[in-house]
């Protein structure tokens, strides 16, 4: 009998990724992944590179502990991380005589520790996630300065950094692209530098003048910013700061639509997303290409006592649907006057005549519409009905 040839790693690793084993997607997990590897030998390579591939941030401190002891008994696992994230917390105040700030410092200071452990081992990183709540300060980023990271292009400063460390790391790393920011309560300081490689800016609260001002202005040798997406209100303050420096975004994602003013400055402005339909009509920027509602979706919370509002609910809902209908004919009558517009997509959230009248525009438009959800993006196309799956 003439023995099975192994299939080449290359083939092993395309069967694995159109297979959907990323850690991340829903037909498998690390548990599948770690069954491939003794399933054949020859398999190992590819998935643990995939098992590696993606390190996620709700790491207990056991499975920490392993990943640092297999790096450090396998060196060469760590070239395939592309992705880390780390929560770095300092535990809650406890009463009593026991325990005291000394034990907190200490764990504290050996979570910093496989933090710093875990980069040095991963030259190829491309993406950090830091959900940090309380100091980093200067002496931990002095010891990042002996890891090389010449490949980070994303930045995730979470949770309640009370220092400002995040403009020591951008200055230690020049390469990142895309940065996002929970909060931040320091302004930086005058000889503070501006990343020099920065395109995307994604934020959840409104940021200080002072910061959107220097990260905003940039020198003649330096990318100007191309993405801007906003995770709550944009406040008219926020607005006023971004605005004179929105004439470069390709990419803008908002809570609200922001004023005509505002609008009329987006002149190369590629995508528009929002999460509420406009309350009048507007005009967007011709220059638009794709645009995506997502509405947010709202559940009624009934009590006995409140029979009043029981009598009027289908009032209410009669009224709801009224003002939808005005909020989407403003939206399709600026859509009409794209001359670019290739897709249009809304969440499955999207009341169902609004999503109704879309939908009949885009198919008399032939522009492509998407109905997406938490599991899938079906695509109509107007050739024939394609969905997929992702």
């Amino acid at each position: 009998m003439a023995r099975r040839l192994p299939l080449p790693l290359e083939l092993v690793d395309m069967i694995f990724t159109w297979a959907r084993l990323e850690p991340r997607k829903e037909t498998a997990d690390f548990r599948t992944l770690a069954a491939s590897c003794l399933v054949c030998k020859a398999w190992q390579v590819p998935a643990q590179a995939l098992l590696f591939r993606d390190i996620p941030i709700s790491l207990c401190h056991r499975r920490r502990s392993l990943l640092i002891r297999s790096l450090s008994d396998r060196p060469d696992l760590g070239r395939h991380i592309r992705s880390f994230g780390m929560e770095i917390a300092n535990c809650p105040v406890s009463w009593g005589r026991d325990v005291g700030p000394k034990s907190c410092s200490k764990r504290y200071r050996r979570m910093i520790s496989d933090f710093i452990r875990i980069l040095t081992h991963a030259p190829n990183l491309t993406r950090l996630v830091i959900d940090i709540d309380g100091e980093f300060d200067d002496a931990h980023v002095s010891d990042l300065l002996s890891v090389n990271l010449r490949h980070i292009e994303v930045l995730n400063w979470e949770g309640r950094p009370t220092s400002s460390a995040l403009y020591l790391l951008l200055a230690l790393w020049p390469s990142i692209r895309h940065l996002r920011i929970d909060n931040l309560y320091l302004d930086p300081l005058p000889e503070d530098r501006r990343p020099p490689s920065l395109r995307s800016l994604c934020v959840r609260d409104d940021l200080s003048e002072g910061f959107m001002k220097w990260l905003l202005f940039k020198d003649d040798d330096e990318e100007p910013l191309r993405e801007l997406h906003i995770e709550s209100t944009l406040s008219c303050a926020a607005l006023k700061d971004v605005q004179p420096h929105a004439h470069t975004l390709h990419v803008l994602t908002v809570d609200r639509i922001p004023p005509q003013s505002f609008l009329d400055v987006l002149i190369v402005l590629k995508e528009l997303t929002f999460c509420e339909l406009p309350l009048s009509p507007l005009d967007f920027p011709r220059s638009v290409m794709r645009v995506m509602y997502r509405a947010k979706g709202q559940q009624r919370h009934h009590h006995p006592a409140n029979a009043v509002g029981h009598r009027n609910e289908k009032w209410g809902e009669e009224g709801d649907e009224s003002r939808s209908t005005d909020e989407t004919r403003f939206l399709v009558k600026a859509l009409k006057e794209l001359p670019h517009l290739s897709s249009f997509s809304a969440t499955f959230q999207t009341p169902e005549k609004a999503l109704a009248s879309l939908h009949k525009f885009c198919r008399e438009a032939g522009v492509e519409f998407f109905v997406c959800d938490s599991t899938a993006v079906y695509s109509v196309s107007f050739l024939g009905l394609d969905i997929y799956f992702v």
